[in-house]
């Protein structure tokens, strides 16, 4: 006979279709950190940080890759910048000029209160891992290694300002007549939440074209755009990317309400599985405003507490390494996976 196990969490009910996917999503670190060159250390300029500061952590917090002061909202944050500061450092740089690197982080409690006060919609910190693929045809670039190389540390370092996990991987060479997009094929043969094919072509006057598609929850997404060099043409990707991923989470997560439900847990047989139960829910408690109030447990049920509002949970288990739903009746349930973590 299958050991049952059962748990009654208090979460957030969010109204999204369950799709398994072997990859997590991650717990994004520093949504609340930036980092802002200034020329000295004067009062106006510290002032200016902290709020191009705060306006990069606000664009990490609403997936928003464009936050503009001329909104009330936006007016009303960035004028008390300063009131949200937990800590802040400086750090010398001398390139590509002279100056210090403003070190800020802001105060997650307060700033989280002010943009729930003010009805700003924010992105969890529990977020799908985004693989990019580059479709390289070597025709079109000299030392396409290392353009590829150096392409990948552009997505990745701007994936970071936009609080977006990435993965990257190249594709093997296309032939020369590729016809983009009808030959390009998005799929997520590697179980990522979600992934965006791109080809790059070489322009005159070295201009890049970027062709991509990305497929994120079974749909698909077209982007074209010319760009003036590899760096340029990486942020725009990246923004193009996180604006639709984050644009599409908060579309379909809607409004949630507090409520009990029973979670059954099938399939836990060993110990190893056990472990891997503890270690999902140390995860989950890292969740905002979520901890665990108790657990039983028996040979055959283990009954566990939590208090808090687990916003991002299901969103959690869409991605999970851990637990595939596989029913959808009020008792929800789910088995372990073989090849977790």
């Amino acid at each position: 006979m299958k050991r049952i196990l059962k748990a009654r969490i208090v979460i957030l009910l969010i109204s999204l279709t369950f799709i398994p996917f072997v990859v997590s999503a991650q717990m994004v670190a520093e949504l609340y950190q930036a980092k802002v060159f200034l020329n000295d250390r004067s009062a106006e300029e510290l002032n200016r940080g902290f709020s191009e500061a705060l306006v990069k952590v606000l664009i990490k917090l609403t997936g928003q890759s464009q936050i503009s002061s001329n909104l009330p909202w936006v007016k009303t944050i960035i004028d008390g910048a300063e009131s949200f500061i937990e800590r802040y450092s400086f750090e010398p740089v001398s390139k590509p000029h002279a100056g210090l690197n403003l070190l800020a982080t802001f105060d997650k409690k307060i700033l989280t209160q002010e943009l729930e006060t003010l009805e700003i919609r924010q992105w969890s910190s529990v977020r799908p891992t985004i693989l990019f693929k580059l479709v390289s045809n070597n025709e079109n670039f000299d030392n396409i290694d290392n353009l590829v190389e150096n392409y990948y540390e552009n997505i990745k370092h701007k994936a970071i300002d936009r609080g977006l996990p990435v993965a990257t991987l190249e594709l093997p060479k296309v032939e020369p007549d590729i016809e983009y997009p009808q030959k390009l094929q998005v799929n997520n043969e590697n179980k990522y939440p979600g992934s965006v094919e791109f080809l790059m072509k070489s322009g005159t006057n070295n201009v890049i074209e970027i062709d991509a598609a990305l497929l994120f929850l079974e749909k698909r997404q077209k982007f074209n755009f010319i760009a003036m060099n590899l760096e340029t043409a990486a942020s725009k990707l990246v923004d193009l990317v996180a604006d639709h991923v984050a644009k599409t989470i908060l579309l379909n997560f809607g409004e949630s309400r507090t409520q009990e439900v029973a979670l059954e847990f099938f399939n836990i047989n060993s110990r190893r599985k056990f472990e891997r139960l503890l270690a999902y829910l140390s995860e989950l408690e890292q969740i905002e405003n979520i901890f665990i109030k108790s657990i039983k447990a028996t040979s055959l049920k283990l009954e566990i507490l939590v208090k808090g509002g687990l916003r991002g949970f299901e969103q959690s288990v869409l991605y999970s390494e851990v637990l595939q739903k596989t029913s959808n009746r009020n008792s929800l349930q789910y088995n372990f996976l073989d090849n977790g973590r």
